[in-house]
């Protein structure tokens, strides 16, 4: 009897537990409405921890992220009757209010941690999240390869507009950007800007706020692997010049070598970038030194004909002019690559 006394006291321990483990969710569901429905915005506090920006693809507009979200709210619904109760519950997502946040330039974003919150007996919400993935990014390549690019993690209310959720002045992104993986470039971090989404301009608009990181390109790559090579091909059309005259064969493949050179760089380098509408600095320079090299073959062209005919003279004196105004000429198009 008085083994089955204590096995019966046990039972009755345990579900006391439960039923005050059931009362911690109203019995009403809350989901469907915000704790300050009919009053004033409920303030959403978010903090971004930036773990890594993995790399910047240009050519697919995107970026890659690792981040850590902190999501807190406040909903007295979910206070306990006792609120100096020390307890914390972990409730799902799904059982309680949330202010319907979503990355809108998310482009397949993976969830590295459960969808649940962390309840304190106030009924203060913190939701922790973890994601890695693809953002897009609206790239601004008129400056390429000395450009810097701004690249957002823009959260949005997909229910809810600013006079329903306000998102807290206190909301930050944290970040060592010294150590981030993405290589080539060189970060910073500039304010959260709280926004208002819309589809169209005479729509309501949905709450947001934008994070941004801008990322500087070192551009000692693209001036190794395209300005050094054309500067090159460039110079082996200058050299053109210095051959004599009367050797044809040599002056003519010289040229020409270096306009199919030029070619072959110029697309190889463009199929790197996406399709835009627009020239890059790195373009101006490659249509500049492509005219460049036109104008040295259709003048070996010319010192060719004239060197076949009776006007040697001429030839050799319209070669020896090229070699002289060839390199102001080279000087000219660096200038014209930076200010038109």
């Amino acid at each position: 009897m008085r083994a089955g006394s204590c096995f019966l006291s046990v039972l009755l321990v345990l579900y006391a537990g439960m039923a005050g483990a059931q009362s911690v969710l109203p019995e009403t569901d809350i989901t469907g409405s915000r704790p300050n429905a009919g009053g004033p915005p409920d303030e959403i506090l978010v903090h971004v921890g930036l773990l890594d920006i993995v790399g910047i693809q240009d050519r697919e507009k995107l970026f890659t992220v690792d981040l850590y979200t902190e999501i807190r709210w406040h909903d007295p619904r979910l206070a306990l009757p006792d609120p100096n109760a020390a307890s914390l519950r972990t409730l799902p997502l799904s059982d309680i209010w949330t202010p319907r946040l979503t990355i809108i330039n998310n482009r397949g974003l993976d969830s590295l941690l459960p969808e649940v919150a962390t309840v304190d007996a106030q009924g203060n919400v913190v939701t922790r999240l973890r994601v890695a993935g693809p953002l897009a990014v609206d790239l601004r390549l008129h400056d390429f390869p000395f450009d810097a690019q701004r690249l957002p993690i823009e959260i949005v209310s997909y229910q809810y507009g600013s006079n329903e959720i306000a998102f807290s002045e206190d909301s930050e992104m944290i970040a060592r950007l010294d150590e981030l993986s993405g290589d080539g470039w060189e970060y910073s971090a500039i304010a959260p800007e709280r926004t208002v989404f819309r589809l169209r301009d005479d729509g309501g608009g949905a709450a947001g706020l934008t994070f941004a990181a801008v990322a500087k390109r070192d551009a000692t790559y693209y001036l190794l692997t395209l300005a050094l090579p054309m500067t090159l091909i460039l110079f082996l059309a200058w050299m053109a010049h210095w051959i004599p005259v009367e050797l044809h064969p040599a002056r003519m493949g010289t040229a020409s070598a270096t306009v199919f050179s030029l070619i072959a760089l110029g697309i190889s380098f463009r199929l790197t970038l996406p399709k835009i509408t627009y020239l890059t600095v790195a373009d101006r320079f490659s249509l500049f030194a492509t005219i460049l090299v036109l104008v040295s073959l259709a003048i070996t062209i010319i010192t060719i004909r004239w060197a076949s005919t009776d006007r040697k003279d001429a030839a050799e004196r319209l070669a020896r002019q090229t070699r002289l105004a060839f390199p102001f000429l080279y000087g000219l198009v660096v200038l014209l690559t930076f200010i038109t």
